[in-house]
């Protein structure tokens, strides 16, 4: 068996670790996404409840509205520090994912390049075995005239 036909078994698997390492940096940048999305509907949740609390509370609103309200704001509040956070949390992840992406993708390039070096050298092998065959023959191949 050629060694580039030995070697392919090999690509073969680097290429499914690139893959998985696609996917997991997919995965990666979508929960960033999704987090960032959802940490700015929080905020925009924020600024429309306290906006319309103190619009509507200018006509005056008893101590326990008062209370209700800032125990609710500073839900939010802890509520946007969390998601905050897990997104900062989901952003360092994301740089450990691309280290992983860019070493199975270097392995996989790699090997890759490896085979095309094999596969050249066996060409240049059968090239070279095919001259000699010829060589040989139009030895073996004399004119009459001579």
């Amino acid at each position: 068996m050629k060694r580039s036909k030995r070697l392919a078994i090999v690509l073969e698997q680097a290429e499914r670790k690139r893959k998985q390492a696609d996917q997991l940096l997919a995965d990666t940048q979508g929960r960033i996404q999704k987090g960032i999305q959802t940490m700015q509907q929080l905020e925009q949740y924020y600024a429309e409840y306290a906006n319309n609390f103190y619009a509507n509370g200018a006509a005056g609103v008893s101590v326990q509205q008062l209370d209700t309200h800032q125990a609710f704001m500073q839900k939010l509040r802890t509520a946007i520090q969390q998601q905050r956070q897990a997104v900062e949390s989901d952003q360092q992840h994301l740089e450990k994912v691309r280290e992983h992406w860019k070493a199975a993708y270097g392995h996989f390039k790699a090997i890759d390049s490896v085979i095309e070096k094999a596969r050249d050298d066996e060409r240049r092998a059968d090239d070279k075995k095919q001259q000699q065959q010829i060589d040989e023959r139009s030895q073996l191949v004399r004119t009459p005239f001579i």
